[in-house]
């Protein structure tokens, strides 16, 4: 299928359009400093990624805040450290605040021309209608992972051929998966 024969274009929230490393690295910047060293931003980010990861089976259960808030929680007691759970939910609340990336507002006017712009991503009813906002895109076209587990069967999707834009795999090299 050629690029114009799509109708839709789903995107994904963070790492296409919002920077999630950076938001989370600027929110674990009171833990870090309480751990002492200079950490590498690589290795802490591996190391989140990896807890959340091993939380995302209680998603349901939890919701996006909730998930945050245990991989501070979890983080924290990795490195040796007590975080309360103010802190733990105040880490989690920061998502609202990660910046978009550069070239993300002007994309999504640019794209709106040709294209319905659907946004998929995990974030809690709270925190959506700003982001929504941000993006320049109405509050039902955010597609939430945490609400709607059966995301491809979403009437959007099935009215009109949709284009899925996510992040690069990683070892991607020159739009190709390195191996």
């Amino acid at each position: 299928m050629g690029l114009t024969t799509y109708r839709a274009l789903l995107i994904d929230c963070d790492e296409v359009l919002v920077d999630r490393d950076s938001g989370v690295w600027t929110a674990l910047q009171p833990l870090l400093d309480s751990r002492g060293g200079q950490p590498q931003k690589e290795q802490v980010l591996a190391e989140y990624n990896t807890v959340v990861a091993a939380l995302y089976p209680r998603f349901a259960e939890l919701g996006f805040s909730g998930v945050l808030c245990f991989a501070h929680r979890q983080l924290a007691a990795g490195w040796g450290l007590q975080a309360s759970w103010e802190e733990g939910m105040s880490f989690a609340r920061s998502a609202g605040n990660w910046s978009l990336f550069e070239d993300a507002p002007g994309a999504m006017l640019y794209l709106r021309k040709f294209y319905r712009l659907l946004v998929r991503g995990d974030r809690d009813a709270e925190d959506r209608a700003l982001l929504c906002e941000r993006l320049g895109i109405a509050l039902e076209d955010f597609i939430s992972l945490a609400e709607d587990p059966e995301w491809l069967n979403h009437p959007a999707l099935q009215a009109e051929p949709v284009l899925h834009v996510t992040r690069a795999s990683v070892g991607a090299v020159g739009g190709r998966t390195a191996v």
